[in-house]
């Protein structure tokens, strides 16, 4: 299987138990060896703009961790237009049994279960971009 560079887009303050939980499981539930870009501290405005448009530019796909508040999430929503303006695929991924609501205008959105995300991923990676 080929490296997938994933930048995991998450609510920083709230949701980075997700963004662990998304890493570790795909170690061993990944037929993919995903590769952790995210950034990993928050930082001033204008330098976590910066490393986020650097880390972006350098993955294969974006994935946006749903939690509760994430669509109102500035950061987040930041991320999702370096993205777009990179012409990344984005995949948003909602926690089972969560009602959360995912940012609007990324139509690409899966249940967390890896039998899901891993077809999406493979769709991204053969160059037919999820909306």
């Amino acid at each position: 299987m080929p490296n997938v560079n994933i930048f995991v887009s998450f609510e920083f303050d709230k949701d980075l138990d997700l963004k662990n939980a998304f890493y570790a499981q795909a170690k061993t539930l990944s037929p993919h060896r995903v590769l952790n870009s995210s950034l990993n501290e928050a930082y001033a405005d204008q330098r976590w703009q910066e490393k986020a448009r650097s880390a972006i530019s350098e993955c294969d796909i974006m994935v946006i961790l749903v939690g509760q508040d994430t669509h109102n999430a500035p950061g987040v929503k930041t991320e999702v237009r370096i993205a777009r303006r990179l012409k990344k695929p984005i995949l948003q991924v909602i926690p089972q049994g969560r009602p959360y609501t995912g940012l609007s205008g990324v139509h690409a959105t899966v249940k967390w279960r890896w039998k899901r995300i891993t077809p999406k991923i493979d769709e991204l990676m053969d160059g037919n971009p999820v909306r």
